[in-house]
């Protein structure tokens, strides 16, 4: 049931409180239902998710823009402007590998590997193999050639999925609203996690009027996404951790802040036909399916690098009626009139077709074909340090809730730009000895400064509350309980302890799903331990 924050006094206390309605939170609510928890869902944002001031932050490092453009308030969190994309972990990024410290997950392969399983299913994409074959059957005959092409040498083809329903607030909508064990408080963000005798009693919550409440839970799961989960566990400082915040006493808490960082690196000519088929997207039983082509795991060993991905992507030129489109949408909402406003409107007014197209695809998350006013660019994107110098701190500035906004220091170095420069001479040589294209690679490619200076993050928040075994090598254990802090969990990106090459949400759904099931059966457990009726 959808409940307004000044109704939360009323409520009665649930088996566990979930905080941050997006992929990870939604599924790890609903999977506690199927499993006959009561659940209260808290909610930032109102019924609909929007961007939100309260996602600004300040950036003392590199740009970061999806800070704010990446992310959503609301019932569906950022999973409402999420487009479907789904890929797994490689095997190797699970297991580890000697030349990625602190990159292992302290997480059987197999267990995770089951629950990817799951989360595959519940975003309707479980017959995906996420590799050649399931181009072939998309795509056909001509792709595959090129696929096999392309995919020898330093270069492997994976083979990305797009969830039919990636809304998975718009999908539970219905079902949430009519469910009374669960709970959704919508404009009530969490300030707090309270703590008593060393166990989460539930948080503490404020109304967009500055209006508090004491939200308590028999178990409390963080799932706001990277940023905010790190936020709340460093404001959240009167615990056994004092100032550091809440686990955070081994130094982790808001260290290792990993995205996917991007670059175009070079620009395409005279492209085989096939070529640009190859790289869009073709149709997979009732979803869609995109290659990419990724850094051979013998690639990465014999170099040392980082996991990354490299493709082409359609860039739209001036005089598109596409990037009219784009340009004057950007003016409007910065509350201004787009400079040369006339021909702008014409080229709207002339080339209808294309933005309908564009706009079909933007909604899938892809870019429409190369159009007479477009160029085709080569596109790199690596993983970074499972723990490198980017991290998160609470700066001295205040949102509009008074809460300390998050300073974000975002860097890209030297390990990033081997893995990247390597990528794209391996695509560029693939394309040319394969005759399906000649690529002019840019200028800066070797000058690190410039390199770093073009990096654009891709939304792909990750680190910030790894998960580990021990408490002095990260925030949160294997069940992704908070170290030290019983009756606390976290879920989402935040506890990868490394991110590959990956987009993330399949990941995340998986362990939203497998702490579900863990409170689940603790709660079963406690239960029968305490029910002198209970039987042994």
């Amino acid at each position: 049931m959808f409940t307004d924050v000044e109704h939360l006094r009323t409520l009665p206390p649930a088996d566990v409180l979930v905080v941050g309605s997006g992929p990870a939170g939604l599924s790890c609510a609903l999977e506690l239902r199927r499993l006959g928890a009561t659940v209260v869902l808290l909610e930032s944002g109102g019924r609909r998710a929007a961007r939100s001031p309260l996602n600004e932050v300040v950036a003392t490092g590199l740009p970061f823009l999806g800070a704010m453009t990446g992310r959503a308030r609301g019932f569906g969190g950022t999973g409402e402007r999420w487009s479907g994309q789904c890929l797994p972990l490689e095997d190797a990024d699970v297991t580890g590998r000697s030349w990625v410290p602190d990159g292992d997950w302290p997480l059987e392969l197999a267990d995770l590997r089951t629950w990817q399983a799951r989360a595959a299913d519940v975003l309707g994409v479980a017959d995906a193999t996420f590799g050649l074959a399931d181009l072939d059957r998309a795509a056909g005959h001509d792709a595959v050639t090129v696929g096999e092409a392309l995919g020898r040498g330093d270069l492997d083809v994976r083979v990305l999925h797009h969830s039919p329903h990636p809304r998975l607030g718009h999908v539970a909508r219905k079902d949430v609203a009519a469910d009374p064990g669960l709970h959704v408080v919508v404009g009530a963000t969490a300030v707090e996690v309270l703590v008593r005798a060393g166990r989460a009693a539930g948080v503490r919550a404020r109304d967009g009027a500055g209006a508090e409440w004491s939200v308590p839970a028999g178990a409390t799961v963080l799932a706001g996404g990277t940023l905010e989960n790190a936020r709340l566990l460093l404001a959240s400082g009167s615990g056994p951790d004092g100032p550091a915040g809440l686990g955070g006493g081994s130094g982790h808490l808001g260290a290792g802040l990993q995205d996917h960082p991007v670059w175009e690196l070079g620009e395409v000519t005279g492209p085989d036909p096939r070529l640009t088929s190859f790289f869009q997207a073709s149709t997979h039983g009732d979803h869609l399916v995109r290659p990419k082509l990724t850094l051979s795991a013998d690639a990465q060993q014999r170099g040392g690098l980082l996991d990354a991905v490299a493709d082409l992507q359609v860039v739209h030129g001036p005089r598109s009626p596409v990037g009219a489109a784009k340009r004057i949408a950007e003016a409007l909402r910065q509350g201004r009139v787009p400079e040369s406003f006339g021909p702008e409107l014409l080229r709207l007014a002339t080339g209808a077709g294309a933005i309908v197209r564009e706009a079909q695809h933007r909604r899938r998350g892809l870019a429409a074909p190369p159009d007479a006013d477009s160029r085709l660019v080569l596109r790199v994107q690596t993983e970074q340090p499972p723990t490198g110098p980017s991290r998160l701190r609470l700066s001295g500035r205040r949102d509009a809730l008074g809460l300390p906004m998050l300073e974000v220091d975002w860097q890209v170095g030297a390990e990033e730009h081997r893995a990247a420069v390597t990528a794209a001479h391996a695509l560029t040589g693939a394309l040319t000895g394969a005759g399906l294209a000649q690529v002019r690679l840019v200028p800066w490619l070797d000058d690190r400064r410039a390199f770093a200076g073009a990096a654009a993050d891709y939304y792909h928040h990750a680190g910030t509350t790894r998960m580990s075994r021990r408490p002095e090598d990260g925030v949160v254990d294997p069940d992704l309980a908070v170290h030290g802090v019983a009756g606390l969990h976290v879920v989402g990106g935040s506890v990868f302890p490394s991110s590959g090459y990956a987009n993330p949400t399949l990941t995340v759904v998986a362990l939203a799903l497998r702490l579900a099931t863990h409170l689940a059966g603790a709660d079963a457990a406690r239960s029968s331990a305490t029910d002198p009726a209970a039987t042994p």
